[in-house]
């Protein structure tokens, strides 16, 4: 029976580390993840003010390679690229055990990450891969199949409710705003950035899963 996890991962155990170091001010959340028997391929979006810092970094960034734009915004871009793994990084044995890297996004020094594993034993392995090499997780959230409410009526993940929470609280979508952006980021402690991303990914997952299915 499969087995949700949600864990949070330093961001040197992860994908585009590098990158994250070089430039923190920009967030990364990855959308989906593709992967057959030769490599792992990141969809990703970017949200920051200065993509060519970012795009420079992901050149010279050794955990990912063959990076392709795919949508450019003005404060967002979609990119498409291919994993490096190393067998001391977690993805290694996200790869080995056959588990899915559905979703995850990022700050400067950790990575939240949400994966599926086929059943019970693969989550056993997979914890004994990584503390044998002591690879660093936690495990922040679990779930399984046989209780699927308990994953959210919505599909919103923990940090996209809790934004989507605080900016109703604090008057973010009252008419006229009694607060912006930058002060509800101030309150959860996370970037500008970070916080519009959540925002525009929790919004998304409520349409998809009301207006949207309802059709």
């Amino acid at each position: 029976m499969s087995v949700l996890a949600d864990v949070t991962v330093p961001a040197h155990n992860f994908v585009l580390s590098e990158t994250l170091r070089a430039v923190p001010e920009v967030h990364v959340e990855i959308e989906r993840v593709a992967a057959d028997e030769e490599r792992i391929t990141p969809y990703f979006w970017a949200a920051g003010d200065d993509f060519s810092t970012f795009e420079d970094a992901l050149e010279r960034d050794d955990t990912i390679q063959d990076i392709v734009t795919l949508e450019e915004h003005d404060e967002e871009r979609f990119y498409r690229g291919h994993w490096k793994q190393d067998s001391d990084e977690i993805t290694h044995a996200v790869s080995l055990v056959e588990a899915t890297i559905l979703e995850a996004s990022s700050d400067d020094s950790e990575w939240d990450v949400r994966m599926l594993f086929p059943d019970e034993q693969t989550l056993t392995e997979f914890h004994d891969y990584c503390s044998e090499r002591d690879i660093a997780f936690e495990l922040t959230r679990l779930y399984d199949s046989r209780h699927p409410e308990a994953l959210g009526k919505y599909e919103i993940t923990p940090k996209q409710r809790e934004a989507l929470l605080t900016a109703l609280d604090s008057g973010y979508f009252e008419v006229p705003r009694t607060t912006g952006l930058e002060g509800i980021a101030d309150n959860l402690d996370i970037s500008r950035n970070a916080l519009s991303t959540r925002l525009r990914r929790g919004h998304a997952n409520l349409i998809r899963n009301t207006l949207s299915h309802e059709e």
